[in-house]
């Protein structure tokens, strides 16, 4: 196992955050590669005086960081912020004031806000509480010199290390819970585009349904308020016809053909909706009744020569489509059933034909 599959490991608890313990992974880590590095560049004789505790705090990052797969998330937070606290108040005067050990505070804090899950005013609390803890630590241990005597140099170096370890551990623990947020924002944002999809379409054909078409009409006008509108309504002829010969699930094929050739045949522009049963609805913004019925006839006549594959056998069938334009004095519904009565006087007419 790698290291990276190391420290991405799911935890073994169940509804627990695998962010949160992979983030505090990553902190244990980057806490004992600047341990010892501040170790080394102390030397030997620091390490002399303290042996005993620096094995213990050594070996301790160890045992919380195997713990990260064992315990909760609270739990897990709780022995990370306990531990930090007991490292930076027994070292720094060890490594004395100027080393920045203190500045691993920041990363209690970023843990409290990103990683726990209750309630904010308890996360401002423990805020709180942080800050009190830096204030005595300051009181305490502020200007305290290190125990060994220590060259500029490695003063300088251990001061780079810490602040660097800092640094980075807030670049990365930020990114993790802001890519999470993003990933879960994504998921979210695409799965109501799913339901919305799914509530406004017609499941059999692809086709925009009646309740989204209805939405459509009432919106269209406030789009083109100076411009034609034309709407009409077509429905497959003796389609009773077509279920009966070759059964229901043919007539389904049937109503999806007829779908994909009206979807190519209307245009771009052109919007298209299963109205109900083998009727459907097509509205044409910006285009006036004769434009339309232009359209719509070639559309008639492309259903008519067409022959629709279904189980081996090839069935043609024709329309019946009613044309109406929008008159602008009337309302959109008074259209569509304009529309809608003229689809049935092509019906008493004879079939297979565009009546306007």
């Amino acid at each position: 196992m790698g290291l990276r599959d190391l420290i991405t490991k799911d935890v073994k608890s169940e509804n627990e955050s695998k962010t949160a313990m992979v983030a505090l992974r990553v902190l244990y880590l980057t806490v004992l590669i600047a341990f010892v590095i501040d170790l080394l560049i102390a030397g030997s004789e620091l390490f002399k005086i303290n042996t005993v505790k620096i094995f213990g705090f050594l070996a301790a990052i160890v045992v919380l960081f195997i713990g990260t797969y064992y315990s909760k998330t609270k739990t897990a937070l709780f022995l990370f912020m306990l531990f930090l606290f007991l490292w930076i108040l027994e070292f720094i005067p060890c490594f004395g004031w100027s080393a920045g050990l203190q500045n691993y505070f920041i990363l209690v804090l970023m843990m409290l806000f990103f990683a726990s899950y209750g309630r904010p005013a308890i996360k401002f609390v423990n805020a709180g509480f942080v800050l009190v803890i830096r204030i005595i630590t300051i009181m305490l241990y502020g200007k305290m010199a290190s125990q060994i005597e220590m060259t500029l140099l490695a003063d300088k170096l251990m001061q780079i290390t810490n602040i660097s370890a800092v640094f980075l551990s807030i670049i990365f623990v930020s990114y993790m819970f802001s890519q999470k947020d993003n990933e879960e924002e994504s998921k979210l944002m695409k799965y109501n585009d799913l339901l919305k999809k799914e509530a406004y379409t017609d499941q059999l054909t692809g086709l925009f349904n009646r309740r989204r078409a209805m939405e459509y009409i009432k919106t269209v006008r406030e789009e083109y308020p100076d411009k034609p509108i034309s709407i009409a309504i077509g429905d497959i002829d003796f389609f009773k016809k077509v279920n009966d010969t070759y059964g229901h699930d043919m007539g389904d094929e049937v109503l999806k053909d007829v779908a994909k050739i009206m979807v190519d045949a209307c245009g771009k522009d052109a919007f298209l909706a299963r109205w109900g049963g083998e009727e459907f609805l097509m509205v044409f913004p910006d285009c006036n009744g004769d434009d339309a019925y232009a359209r719509i006839e070639d559309v008639r006549r492309t259903i008519q020569k067409t022959a629709i594959s279904v189980g081996g056998n090839e069935i043609h069938i024709t329309m019946t489509m009613g044309l109406a334009e929008y008159d602008f004095n009337s309302d959109l519904q008074s259209t569509i059933k304009e529309a809608d009565d003229k689809l049935y006087t092509g019906k008493a007419n004879g079939r297979n034909q565009v009546v306007y």
